[in-house]
């Protein structure tokens, strides 16, 4: 029989037995078992994850690697039910997904068959998934309480923080500044050490923002962008200074509004303010109404009397602000928002690789203002021309109008048309003919999704439902209705011939009214363009003619339907070389 292993360890105190502190000797071990059985184990079924939470699900790749590849092996080996997470409803659905395509579970600890046949199986599977998480809750409760007992001390608990050098302690008493990016397990602890020169620029810093400098203006002085040559001057005596020590190797606003709401710099040290914990199977940072601030007056850096100042100039922008929005914080987009401008995101400056962003300029006539937006350099505007020397801004119509019809000219040509309607008509023929394995497939799922959901809801009966519970119920809903809405379209009657003239004519209609679609509806607009994309557009600048202006390269997703030559010739000055491999994705 075919064999996989399955190795895995975390980062934390949760693997306390020697036998799980080394996914080597857990795959070493899993092989001479293997072997004992006489099972055949090859290379590419050995699965890893090493320095991953048992709670951790979703970000697993060895583990979602092997979940893709069930088919290709017959018995999955592991030292103990641990190794596969410390969840206990995830760990029994995976089990159940394990087992039900046809894959035997050992464990080579204990030479035991991990089975789920009979509702005594299936309880103790549940029981030692319910002891492996409350094993990992109490070793994080233990970790978390050691922190907590050397942050109360001083100590640093968490990573690097500008301004500060990080100093290990040795039992014997030697003291160490740590080298950047490495790690140490024999010191005893890690204490903050004021970096005086990364102190200097904090505090001046807080001044320029106390004299009235914006975020943005302070980044751009830190970078040495010559248009604040003068402020650079003045408060940093000419010179650059030292970039973040991690990142891009350059300030950005960002930054630096990080540095002048940082506590430390007061000499407060918090912990706790942000909580690890596991939500959907993945890990997530949830911020803490209460926490601790440990007062350490030796690692003041920033004085009092500015740091008040700086708070005052806040709070004062901050009911400016709310002003002018009539109390409402608007905050940043969520995540589902579409932006409302047609390029932002799907561009790249060719000069330093960052984002093309909208910027806004005010023209027009004495009385009569208006705002022209433009696209731009994200890092030039923000970070300074010494970041990315790419200042050209173009007017976002003119930018916009020439790459709907770059696309107009690749896309919407008699023959592209004809090519993408016999392509839609022969994936409805195509759909329709897989009608009855398709359909059993469909049908066998939907049945497990039930019974998985019955089981879900049973344990929810007394109405003290956790919320991992009623979380696992909604992704099955929600996966349910998405195959009985596929199981619907099998079930359609196959077009006739008068029917897939309708489809066409449909298509026909819409295509007359691209541009009429794309400007009267940017977010539809945009997903149209992300699809056609194969990567982001790239704004290179160049002169014309003694006038600066963009010309864009960029790569489509449409290779069946031209040759390069044909591209290059139609393109103009949007060069748009069409790989293979665009075709339409039926869900599974």
């Amino acid at each position: 029989m075919k064999a996989a292993i399955y190795a895995r360890k975390s980062t934390d105190d949760n693997d306390r037995q020697e036998e799980s502190k080394s996914v080597t000797r857990q795959v070493e071990r899993a092989t001479a078992y293997a072997e004992a059985k006489g099972w055949i184990v090859s290379k590419e079924n050995i699965y890893i994850d090493d320095g991953i939470s048992g709670a951790e699900f979703q970000n697993r790749p060895g583990f979602l690697r092997l979940l893709t590849h069930l088919k290709k092996f017959d018995v999955l080996i592991m030292s103990e039910p641990s190794r596969l997470g410390r969840d206990m409803l995830r760990n029994a659905y995976h089990v159940g997904e394990i087992l039900d395509a046809g894959v035997r579970i050992f464990y080579y600890l204990t030479d035991e068959e991990e089975k789920a046949e009979t509702p005594e199986q299936k309880i103790m599977l549940t029981l030692k998934s319910y002891a492996s998480e409350v094993e990992r809750q109490k070793a994080s409760q233990r970790s978390r309480d050691a922190l907590e007992r050397k942050a109360q001390r001083g100590c640093n608990t968490g990573g690097r923080v500008y301004g500060y050098d990080n100093v290990w302690v040795y039992p014997d008493g030697r003291r160490v500044i740590a080298p950047s990016g490495q790690k140490d397990d024999g010191k005893s602890q890690t204490e903050y050490q004021i970096n005086e020169p990364e102190a200097e620029i904090v505090r001046t810093i807080f001044r320029m923002y106390a004299d009235g400098r914006g975020v943005g203006t302070i980044a751009r002085t830190l970078n040495g962008d010559p248009r604040h040559r003068e402020k650079s001057l003045h408060y940093f005596d000419g010179r650059t200074p030292p970039s973040p020590w991690k990142g891009t190797g350059s300030w950005s606003p960002s930054s630096v509004r990080a540095i002048l709401h940082n506590v430390r710099y007061t000499g407060t040290i918090p912990f706790g303010k942000h909580r690890k914990m596991y939500k959907r199977g993945t890990e997530t940072r949830v911020k803490q109404e209460e926490y601790l601030l440990i007062e350490a007056p030796h690692l003041r850096i920033v004085p009092d009397s500015l740091w008040k100042e700086v708070r005052l100039r806040q709070e004062a922008e901050r009911k400016t602000y709310l002003l002018h929005t009539n109390g409402q914080r608007w905050g940043v987009p969520g995540v589902a928002r579409e932006s409302q401008y047609l390029l932002t995101g799907l561009a790249r400056c060719a000069g330093c690789g960052a984002n093309i962003t909208v910027v806004g300029g005010k023209s027009g006539f004495p009385g009569k203002r208006w705002t022209i937006h433009y696209y731009g350099c994200s890092w030039h505007q923000n970070r300074g021309s010494t970041v990315c020397s790419n200042d050209h801004r173009e007017r976002m119509p003119v930018v916009d109008g020439a790459v709907l019809d770059a696309i107009e000219r690749q896309v919407l040509t008699p023959e592209a048309m004809a090519y993408t309607i016999q392509k839609a008509v022969r994936l409805v023929m195509e759909k329709q003919q897989q009608n009855p394995e398709r359909s059993l497939s469909i049908q066998g799922e939907i049945k497990k999704q039930r019974e998985e959901l019955d089981r879900f809801l049973s344990l929810i009966a007394d109405g003290n439902a956790p919320e991992s519970v009623l979380a696992e119920i909604g992704k099955r809903e929600r996966h349910l209705a998405f195959l009985e809405k596929g199981l619907q379209e099998l079930q359609l009657p196959i077009p006739g011939e008068g029917d897939l003239r309708r489809i066409e004519k449909k298509l026909q209609e819409g295509i007359g009214r691209f541009r009429e679609l794309m400007a009267g509806d940017i977010p539809r607009a945009r997903q149209a363009i992300r699809k056609l994309l194969a990567e982001p557009l790239t704004f290179i600048p160049v002169v014309v003619e003694g006038r600066k202006t963009y010309t864009f390269e960029g790569r489509m997703r449409i290779g069946p339907l031209f040759s390069g030559e044909e591209q290059a010739e139609d393109a103009g000055d949007m060069e748009l070389a069409s790989p293979t491999g665009f075709e339409p994705v039926l869900p599974p």
